[in-house]
């Protein structure tokens, strides 16, 4: 069996006393995954010893998604993350390559069942 050993963010981002960690996710279908990959690499930067410059810096985690998505918002912002909306240049493209059921974020319904 294949095991992943090794863990890294999609963007490490280093500025005026905070360091931010980016994750991007592209399928709706994975947007709770990088809330999860997320909260692990926040966790894991102050044990990171390449970040060991930085021990002091504010720390914040940004998920970066291509479209809005209510419950993965709020689960995100109890955590502490922020969500940043972004579609890149290529978005139309990638859509019309996926099943119609990844392009759908999860219902804004769903967030109400959601209490901060």
């Amino acid at each position: 069996m294949l095991r992943v050993r090794m863990r890294w963010a999609d963007a490490i981002v280093l500025g005026l006393g905070q360091l931010t960690v980016i994750e991007g996710k592209l399928r709706p279908s994975e947007y709770l995954k990088g809330v999860g990959e997320l909260r692990l690499y926040v966790h894991l930067v102050p044990h990171t010893p390449e970040l060991e410059l930085w021990k002091g810096a504010r720390l914040a985690g940004r998920l970066v998604i291509p479209l809005q998505d209510p419950t993965v918002d709020m689960l995100a912002r109890q955590d502490g993350l922020d969500v940043a909306v972004f579609k890149p240049s290529f978005w139309t493209e990638f859509t019309a390559a996926i099943h119609a059921r990844e392009r759908r974020p999860i219902r804004p319904e769903e967030a109400e069942l959601i209490t901060p």
